[in-house]
């Protein structure tokens, strides 16, 4: 990958300009009138889009298009369907550049990821030398946590991508980093960074106040008794400890929750590396001393399960707190009227779209999930071990299985909303549905809760008997007069 040439976008990228492809060539010492040395381009430019997609950061070339055109060029897409993003004719119909574009401008303005990713040659998550924990993050995290959210407020947005790309990275590095060394150990480590709550009567979401991931004993995560690791923005403590699940959702009773509080030893409830003691720690310090505690305590984990639950292990649990239930009755004999207001309004597409994305993506990955279980439940691992989320563009969401070994089709649709709330279908997947009458399902999503991650859903498998259908969008030609 051309270094050089990388900086070179991502300088671009903070300045706010666009970069023409003919302004690259000339670095490169190329001639763009030879298709060799344009291939030369369209590969300098991908190596460096698809290493930014591999660290999940936007496609910095995007700031890079046509001259005369003012547009990408099919390569930018080509490309994109090549990294999995979707089809490369409805990414550029959607002016999926464009949008990949301001992403990159924001990302290399926020001054933290300009200094932890502008030089590659500085170690990053993930590879040999890691920056581990440090005090300036720590203290800007208790700066921000309990603080009530605004998705529209960019120093709001700003934190959250900090906090996530520091303190919470590198909680979820931490843990995976060990139950590699721990054999028949597992872990859970989703970055539900904000919480839900009430202030002034309205629904608000606050910043959380620290950073869990939980370690458990394969299989034995529906127990609810792990070992928990992270970061505590108050005490401004590296965490570690013997725990269990305190929220009310959980499936542990009053009764076995008190059992865990009387039998936890008091050296294994709350362990703190301090603030002051952080820079005398590392990665592999860190990491192999974790490894020895969980080690260490494994008997008191063994002792926990067995005298909270005994024989009664719990044989059922809402794998991922996803509830299926009946669809609903009374819905609508007809199509609602339209009736738009033609007010304007400010709207932030970009961030919108992300959203709707993140939505989306912890919809698909609850059904997975729930899906999985299912199989698991019924003996049929193998089948279990082959449900997968799709690429954008096949037309459904989750490839899923019948207990027949038959394959099951799911499109997944999530909303915060109630059971009724309208959504949208695309041509693309209509078509599919059509095509796949006897093997396609729609899970509807509903009363998706971030803070817990759960959601209720309804099965809906006969299209056309079951739902109405209306037009919002046009797809325009020009008209032929002659």
């Amino acid at each position: 990958m051309n270094k050089e040439i990388r900086k070179y976008l991502i300088d671009q990228c903070r300045i706010g300009k666009p970069v023409f492809y003919e302004d690259i060539g000339k670095k490169l010492n190329l001639n763009l009138e030879s298709e060799k040395d344009r291939n030369i381009l369209s590969k300098t430019l991908g190596d460096i889009s698809a290493f930014e997609h591999e660290k999940e950061r936007p496609l910095i070339s995007s700031i890079a298009i046509y001259k005369i055109a003012n547009d990408h060029g099919n390569g930018f897409y080509n490309l994109c369907e090549q990294l999995g993003i979707g089809k490369s004719t409805k990414l550029k119909e959607e002016f999926y550049g464009f949008t990949q574009l301001e992403l990159s401008k924001k990302f290399w303005n926020t001054e933290y990821n300009y200094q932890q990713f502008y030089n590659i040659d500085v170690p990053i998550y993930f590879e040999n030398e890691k920056p581990f924990f440090n005090n300036n993050e720590i203290d800007f995290f208790r700066t921000w946590a309990n603080k009530i959210y605004d998705k529209d407020n960019f120093d709001d947005y700003n934190a959250k991508e900090f906090l996530l790309n520091s303190v919470w990275l590198k909680t979820k590095f931490w843990s995976e980093e060990v139950i590699k060394r721990l054999n028949g150990w597992e872990c859970s480590n989703k970055t539900m960074w904000s919480k839900r709550g009430w202030e002034d009567g309205e629904r608000v979401s606050t910043f959380k106040p620290y950073t869990w991931a939980r370690i458990y004993k394969k299989g034995k995560d529906s127990n609810e008794i792990f070992f928990t690791i992270g970061i505590d923005a108050k005490s401004k403590a590296i965490i570690y400890k013997l725990d269990y699940y305190h929220e009310n959702n959980s499936i542990l009773t009053s009764e076995q929750k008190e059992l865990c509080k009387k039998h936890i030893p008091k050296n294994l409830r709350w362990n703190e590396i301090s603030n002051t003691d952080i820079l005398n720690w590392n990665w592999e310090k860190l990491i192999s001393f974790t490894v020895d505690f969980i080690s260490t305590n494994s008997h008191h984990y063994d002792k926990l399960v067995e005298i909270v639950w005994g024989n009664d292990t719990p044989t059922f649990f809402f794998t991922d707190h996803l509830t299926k239930r009946e669809q609903p009755n009374g819905g609508f004999k007809e199509l609602p009227k339209l009736n738009p207001k033609f007010i304007g309004n400010d709207t932030d597409f970009i961030r919108k779209n992300t959203e709707d994305k993140s939505l989306g993506d912890a919809g698909e990955e609850l059904v997975k999930n729930y899906e999985m279980s299912i199989l698991k439940q019924k003996g049929l691992t193998e089948l279990s071990k082959q449900v997968s989320i799709r690429k954008d563009g096949e037309g459904y969401d989750i490839l899923s299985f019948n207990e027949n070994g038959k394959e099951k089709f799911i499109e997944v649709k999530t909303t915060k909303g109630n059971e009724k709330t309208p959504f949208h279908l695309s041509i693309n997947e209509k078509i599919f549905s059509e095509q796949n009458i006897e093997n396609y399902v729609i899970y509807r999503l509903y009363n998706y809760d971030d803070e817990k991650n759960t959601a209720d859903f309804y099965e809906i498998c006969n299209l056309e008997d079951e739902l109405l259908f209306q037009p919002t969008e046009f797809k325009v030609y020009l008209k032929n007069k002659n």
